[in-house]
């Protein structure tokens, strides 16, 4: 971090200071040349990395420990009273403190009260010193000189001018009250932040939520455009598929007509002066292969418009799928009654295991959520029929939710495809097997009934899980 306070005022070393105990005295110069290596990098500017910084102040905190814990086991040795012995400890332990408060707001990003807090350490030791740790000291010589304790303390007390004892604890208790409002500061920012983080979190959640309802929104008017596309698309494809269907049976008619009518022409013509011309023309318009090739294409014929049927059935349902009145079912019913219309078409290599569980009220359209259901069954059923395996139904309650899985021991989707599965048109089925608008029905189904559809994360197989509110 790069800290540029204003001025930190250093720590001055003076005669004055010392307390005639070597020991002592050689702390007090090693303690105030830690604070003022401290001081002087702060007035500098100079960069502090967080390593080196709590490094600095870790060593400031445990000399400063050392240092206490020195003068106390002095105290204790040459047997101080212990009216000053307390008091002396309450003083290391608010120095500590405030070492403590210096160290968690270095660690801040705003890093700006450190130098005063350094300031106010450099005053409370120059303070400390020159008060309780000088009574300390004249209160060991009075005892060398054969005092007792009691005495030297008393005579602390007796000998000290009035009027520089009313500043010393005025003095000190500026000290304290400093110190105080130092740690609720340091709350009140710890506060603050949780409270910005609380605020931030609650924007971020509320941008999310926007964002989301844009989405919804967009996604919402993109499905009114699908929609009125599909319902027209739908509407414009009928009468053709009419027209195509009534003239593909014509056209089966009169095919069949002309085959008979060519084969009563062969007849006639056999073995008379015109047949060797009839079979000559009979070969050049290729006729056995048509008689072979035109029901086959009037089958494939067929068998397209149907696949067209079906797209345009689709298209339908799904511009018709809001228009149902929800009504109040039971999921765990209408799905059962989905397994017995899909049982009798089953494979003979799959199997379906059936729902036995009922009471899921839901609020829905029931015939489009069944055939939402349906879709699902289909697909998952398709999934396990060319090997042969089981599709499996399960449901259950979470929070205000009804869901049903419909599970399958299939190959499973592709990962790399499993985000478009539910796309309009998109399909890994052979070409005329599937219309690629299933799974994308039951997808809008669910959503227009106020829950989602979505593939469940699997080991094997596929698992799509419907979600749906539960009705009150």
């Amino acid at each position: 971090m790069n800290l540029k306070p204003a001025n930190v005022d250093a720590f001055a070393w003076a005669s004055y200071f010392e307390t005639g105990f070597d020991e002592v005295d050689a702390q007090h110069g090693k303690l105030v040349g830690l604070v003022n290596a401290l001081g002087e990098r702060l007035t500098r500017g100079q960069s502090l990395h967080p390593a080196e910084l709590e490094h600095v102040l870790g060593g400031l905190r445990k000399y400063a420990t050392l240092h206490f814990a020195t003068e106390e086991q002095m105290m204790v040795r040459l047997g101080i009273d212990r009216r000053h012995l307390e008091a002396h400890c309450r003083a290391h332990a608010e120095f500590v403190e405030q070492i403590d408060l210096l160290a968690e707001a270095a660690h801040r990003p705003d890093s700006s009260g450190l130098a005063e807090l350094l300031r106010y350490i450099s005053s409370w030791l120059a303070f400390h010193i020159l008060g309780i740790d000088m009574s300390m000291a004249r209160q060991l010589r009075v005892i060398e000189r054969g005092a007792s304790a009691a005495e030297a303390f008393e005579r602390e007390v007796r000998e000290v001018d009035p009027a520089n004892a009313a500043l010393v604890n005025a003095v000190h208790t500026l000290y304290a009250t400093v110190a105080e409002r130092n740690a609720e500061l340091i709350r009140a920012k710890d506060e603050l932040e949780r409270r910005v983080a609380e605020r931030t979190a609650d924007l971020r959640k509320a941008l999310d939520q926007l964002q989301a309802a844009k989405e919804e929104r967009v996604h919402a008017e993109k499905m009114v455009a699908l929609a009125q596309f599909a319902a027209g698309t739908a509407h414009e494809l009928n009468t053709p598929l009419g027209y195509i269907g009534a003239n593909l049976n014509a056209l089966e008619d009169y095919c069949s007509r002309l085959i008979k009518l060519s084969d009563t022409a062969g007849s006639l013509l056999a073995e008379g002066p015109h047949d060797d011309a009839w079979q000559s023309a009979c070969r050049q318009a290729d006729c056995n292969f048509i008689r072979e090739d035109v029901p086959a294409l009037l089958t494939e014929s067929r068998v397209g418009l149907v696949r067209i049927q079906r797209i345009v059935g689709a298209l339908r349902r799904t511009a018709a799928a809001g228009a149902e009145p929800s009504t109040r079912c039971d999921l765990g019913a209408l799905t059962n009654q989905c397994i017995a219309r899909l049982c009798p078409t089953l494979p003979g290599n799959v199997v379906i295991e059936q729902l036995a569980e009922g009471g899921a009220p839901v609020l829905a359209a029931p015939e489009v959520l069944a055939e939402a259901i349906s879709e699902v069954l289909d697909n998952a059923i398709k999934a396990v029929a060319g090997r042969g395996g089981a599709v499996r139904c399960r449901m259950g309650h979470e929070h205000d939710q009804v869901w049903l899985e419909i599970a399958d021991n299939g190959p499973g989707v592709d990962p790399a495809i499993a985000p478009r599965i539910f796309e309009p048109f998109f399909t890994t089925r052979p070409v005329g097997s599937g219309t690629g608008l299933g799974l994308y029905l039951a997808y809008q189904t669910a959503l227009r009934h106020g829950g989602q559809l979505k593939l469940c994360d699997t080991p094997s197989g596929a698992v799509f899980r419907f979600s749906l509110p539960e009705a009150a």
